[in-house]
């Protein structure tokens, strides 16, 4: 059962979980509740949502090592397919779990009247597979792959809840001009945000990988380009997303509170990362500057918390 779990990464789906849920009633609950309304969308469709979500990222999971048994012992890291787990396990795993997944995306793209948003689980299952058999061995490729899926989920809640908002409160929209594209737009936000960080993460961690990703014949940017070009890029991205957070509090969050966050939580770890990665030279170094992106990302999402103050004070 352990090696199932880490196969899984049970903690990457339990953030997803907790994501879909700080977002949903911090943030979205928040900005309806400040304006008199409650959610169109049922908690019983929205657990829908973010269990298909979490099935086809598990069969991703699964079907990721799979393919990644011979880079995996060459950088040193735990395969489950190295432990125990059976090849054909992992892709019955990654089929059975998309499967679901995407009967569950489909239900409720149908309830919704919008039939055709499933094709946006049909369309991720298909890139996590094409990913780990061939996209994440290419120039750039699949660090784009990787992190459109992760920057996807924030917008979901956006894409199925907002649609129902406009219907269900279609007559307060034509008589109060009620305006629900708030929601859409700091989902956007964190969407920017998830996509700028895992981006720079998939540099980071096919750094640390070189030697293994070598190896196996994989053309990622490192290896492309050189482990000092890819360093300089990660660090031209996370100042240019450090730019992009500061501009984003001075233009929309100057308030006390944000100030406070935004320079503990995001800014100040962001200088760590940026020492982290000038001054990397082997494996390890880039371990710490990925696990550093990590935190920041979660740092991000916090963010909802204080966010869920602010509108309660208005």
């Amino acid at each position: 059962m352990k090696n199932y779990l880490k196969l899984l990464r049970w903690q990457n789906l339990l953030i997803i979980l907790l994501t879909f849920i700080i977002l949903r009633y911090c943030i979205e609950g928040s900005i309806l509740k400040v304006n008199g309304y409650n959610f169109a969308f049922s908690t019983l469709d929205f657990a829908m949502l973010v269990l298909s979500v979490i099935f086809i990222a598990a069969g991703g999971y699964a079907i990721n090592d799979y393919f990644d048994v011979e880079t995996d012992e060459e950088n040193g890291k735990f395969n489950a397919l190295s432990n125990g787990i059976k090849p054909q396990t992992a892709v019955t795993l990654y089929l059975v779990l998309s499967a679901i997944g995407f009967g569950l995306g489909f239900y409720i793209s149908y309830k919704i009247g919008h039939p055709k948003f499933s094709l946006i689980f049909f369309i991720a299952a298909s890139l996590l597979w094409f990913y780990s058999s061939a996209f994440k061995k290419t120039f750039l490729l699949g660090n784009f792959i990787i992190a459109f899926l992760v920057g996807l989920i924030p917008l979901l809640i956006a894409i199925y809840d907002v649609p129902m908002l406009f219907i269900k409160f279609k007559k307060d929209i034509i008589q109060y001009g009620i305006d629900f594209n708030i929601i859409t737009i700091w989902m956007l936000g964190y969407s920017i945000f998830a996509f700028g960080y895992t981006l720079l993460r998939e540099i980071i961690k096919d750094t640390e990988d070189y030697d293994g990703d070598i190896a196996s014949g994989a053309n990622t940017l490192p290896i492309v380009l050189g482990q000092n070009a890819a360093k300089f890029i990660a660090v031209i991205l996370d100042l240019s997303l450090v730019a992009a957070i500061s501009w984003i509090f001075l233009k929309y969050l100057h308030q006390f509170w944000s100030l406070i966050y935004f320079g503990v939580f995001l800014i100040l770890p962001n200088f760590v990362l940026l020492y982290f990665l000038i001054s990397a030279q082997e494996a390890k170094d880039y371990h710490k500057a990925s696990t550093t992106v990590k935190l920041i990302m979660l740092f991000g999402i916090a963010y909802a918390f204080v966010a869920c103050y602010i509108f309660s004070q208005i």
